[in-house]
């Protein structure tokens, strides 16, 4: 972690681990996980116990201040996103976000950090227990640990049961393969070769995948990534064959049988490559693009774990 960012968290009294910080500001459980180089935000986690309207009037007047914040709802509080684009601007920020927070938290009459976040019960200071999750430390009362822990191992064995219902996924992912397909054919005739159709593709397939009834899960990832891979190829192909026939039509057909006759005769080599040079290009960016979406897509489908 940046040693000056580290002294500030600090001076709030809060424990500097790793890219982490944990503590009590102003009465509230806080914990901060300072951007590495896969994100690009840093985020505050407030815990506390609060109805799901007063965590939404808190987030969207948190939206509304200076630095615009956005806030997420959790089941233990909320949590808050601030981008990070140079760490000079973190440091200056920061102070204000924690009392913008902690002002917010007691307009609101949200409890502090002596109630327990799940059930609103005051901590059992010989029963409480300080749990990780999504990153942050929670402070909860046992027993609301483990009927949390009952809860997503319901959750999980409803979902490992519910039917996979491929046939229907595989229809939403077909009509983004599709919609990838025209994108490719349109940056094509523009002159561009770009990852966004292997982006859209996949986002698009993704979600009707799980729209039409598909499960979310491994498989719908590999299908909906082969189906949109399968469609971008068609549609450069397409393509390629659209732009000769364009050709045909524009042209004296034996002149263009000539020339083509000619190049393949000289220059076989140089006639190929260009088909060839654009494949790859193609290849490449829709590899990034899909990876890009594998990347996003395993996050969203990652089923909650026991907390511990």
């Amino acid at each position: 972690m940046n040693k000056k960012l580290a002294a500030l968290l600090q001076q709030y009294n809060l424990t500097v681990f790793e890219n982490m910080a944990y503590g009590v500001i102003q009465g509230y459980e806080i914990s901060v996980r300072v951007p590495n180089t896969m994100e690009q935000f840093c985020y505050i986690h407030a815990t506390f116990y609060a109805t799901e309207d007063k965590k939404n009037a808190i987030a969207a007047e948190l939206a509304k201040s200076k630095p615009r914040l956005g806030a997420a709802l959790t089941a233990y509080g909320l949590k808050v996103a601030y981008p990070v684009f140079i760490m000079s601007s973190l440091i200056k920020n920061l102070p204000v976000i924690f009392q913008r927070l902690t002002d917010l938290l007691k307009q609101y009459e949200a409890p502090g950090a002596e109630f327990c976040p799940y059930c609103g019960q005051p901590l059992d200071p010989a029963n409480k227990k300080r749990c990780s999750i999504d990153g942050f430390s929670v402070t909860l009362n046992a027993d609301c640990v483990g009927s949390i822990n009952k809860q997503i191992d319901e959750e999980n064995r409803a979902f490992a049961n519910a039917p996979n219902n491929y046939i229907q996924g595989i229809c939403g992912a077909l009509i983004g393969g599709v919609v990838g397909a025209g994108l490719v054919i349109g940056f094509y005739f523009l002159g561009y070769v770009a990852s966004v159709a292997a982006l859209i593709a996949v986002m698009l397939g993704a979600f009707l995948y799980r729209k039409f009834g598909g499960k979310p899960n491994t498989v719908m990832i590999v299908i909906v990534s082969v189906v949109s891979l399968i469609f971008i190829l068609l549609g450069f192909v397409a393509a390629n064959l659209i732009e000769d026939a364009s050709i045909l039509m524009t042209n004296d057909l034996g002149e263009l049988l000539e020339n083509m006759v000619w190049q393949l005769q000289n220059n076989p080599e140089g006639y190929a490559r260009a088909f060839y040079t654009n494949l790859a290009m193609l290849l490449v960016f829709t590899a990034i693009g899909i990876g890009v979406m594998i990347f996003s897509l395993a996050k969203q489908i990652k089923r909650p774990k026991n907390i511990s």
